[in-house]
């Protein structure tokens, strides 16, 4: 009898044991039983308010258990695999979006909402500027609304008109005095007219003084690094001060850059730089930065206001030349510069790291085109008289020789009769920089 409990009892415990391993999950120690955490979830969807929304509008996400149950605020929703600050999201930009959800570690399929462009209604012109001078440059923006009244800015798809002649883009460079009357269009509809009033500009009694360094430079010329080393350091010191890089012998030569070369340079002696026209940089023009700073500083009696800008294929350039004093014999120099060319330098010099050849060396205001003669045109003489001003406006095709029209400058000089420069103006084309006016000291 013993023996048969014994069995029995043995029959018992293997059969609890057996129970117990076949109710064990299958999962890997500490692996949750499902991803839901134990809560039955084992799938999720994320839905939209709406699957395609007009640029402007919202969409509101919800996202559902597969047992039903609503775990939106639980959720993480993502747009284009980026996570979302709660469930409402207002599109910046239209587009096809891709939306997903993940609620603990479950993640969602993918939904599409598309943004399309918002149902223009009216248009209006606005700008910055509640006045403009002659020879400034006029910018506009174009405002669309939508049937909610919500406004949007559509400059770069809308038409301009203005005094009656559609122009390029949204800005354009101001000629003549009278108001400028601006419309826009779009998909068939035309806004009011904007009035923006045109003042004249105004020369003060005394204009702040300016100075040029002309530099006779080449790729090939091993001692040149050291001129433009120094013109680095007057530009750190000065911003009255304007460098014109006229080269020879490299590919960078033109007619223009050999004209100044026989009349300023007629030596062929290299590195030679010429400050205002008149005298020579002397050497070694690193230590001797402050003769040219100190040029550009006191006041004249003559000064340029000026200002440029691309305008599709073409350049843009108004320049004025007022003159306190009669200034009788005076020339306009006008010429077109262009920053960013890279071509290897060759280096005689410990500038630079004293490498030779500087296989990536940037060459800056380098000479591309002369719009009037390069020694300068004469200014009538009535133009020149006491209290008087002489204006140009220049709109030429781009100079083939440029490379990067964004990188192009305008440099105007008066110069006299002997050729010395009175004088100065600058304009980096497309910048800030562009509109240069009359500068008292």
């Amino acid at each position: 009898m013993k023996a048969k409990n014994l069995f029995k009892c043995m029959l018992v415990v293997a059969a609890l044991f057996m129970y117990s391993c076949s109710s064990d999950s299958d999962n890997e120690p500490g692996e949750p039983t499902n991803p839901g955490g134990g809560s039955g979830i084992t799938s999720i969807t994320v839905t939209a308010s709406q699957n395609s929304i007009e640029l402007g509008g919202s969409i509101t996400f919800t996202v559902t258990a597969n047992d039903g149950s609503n775990v939106s605020s639980s959720s993480t929703i993502r747009v284009n695999n980026s996570a979302i600050s709660g469930l409402d999201f207002t599109p910046t930009a239209t587009g096809t979006y891709q939306i997903t959800a993940q609620y603990q570690q479950i993640n969602s399929g993918a939904i599409s909402v598309e943004v399309t462009p918002p149902v223009i209604t009216a248009l209006r012109v606005e700008s910055n500027d509640t006045s403009v001078k002659v020879g400034d440059t006029a910018s506009f923006t174009v405002i669309g609304s939508d049937a909610s009244g919500n406004d949007y800015t559509i400059t770069d798809s809308a038409t301009l008109t203005v005094n009656g002649n559609q122009i390029s883009g949204h800005a354009m460079m101001v000629t003549a005095m009278g108001d400028l009357e601006v419309t826009a269009s779009k998909d068939g509809l035309t806004s009011g007219v904007f009035n923006l009033p045109v003042t004249g500009e105004t020369a003060p009694a005394t204009f702040a003084k300016m100075a040029v360094i002309e530099d006779f430079t080449g790729t090939w010329c091993g001692w040149c690094p050291r001129v433009s080393y120094a013109i680095e350091q007057v530009e750190a010191q000065s911003d009255r001060v304007f460098a014109v890089g006229a080269h020879s012998g490299d590919n960078m030569q033109n007619s223009y850059s050999q004209t100044l070369v026989s009349q300023f340079n007629p030596g062929g002696s290299y590195p030679t730089a010429v400050i205002n026209r008149d005298q020579e940089w002397t050497f070694p023009e690193p230590s001797n930065v402050a003769q040219a700073t100190n040029l550009a500083t006191g006041t004249t009696s003559s000064g340029l206001s000026l200002n440029s800008m691309v305008v599709g294929n073409n350049l843009q350039v108004y320049v004025s030349a007022a003159f306190a004093q009669n200034t009788s014999g005076a020339k306009l120099v006008v010429m077109v510069l262009e920053d960013g060319i890279v071509a290897s330098q060759a280096n005689y010099t410990t500038y630079y790291g004293g490498v030779d050849p500087i296989t990536n060396f940037v060459h800056n205001h380098t000479l591309r085109h002369s719009i009037t003669n390069v020694l300068g045109d004469a200014i009538p003489a009535g133009s020149t008289a006491a209290g008087q001003k002489h204006t140009e406006f220049f709109d030429i095709a781009m100079p083939g020789n440029v490379s990067d029209s964004s990188k192009v400058s305008v440099i105007a000089m008066i110069v006299g009769a002997d050729n010395k420069v009175i004088n100065a103006a600058f304009s980096k084309t497309g910048t800030a920089e562009a509109d240069s006016d009359f500068l008292a000291n």
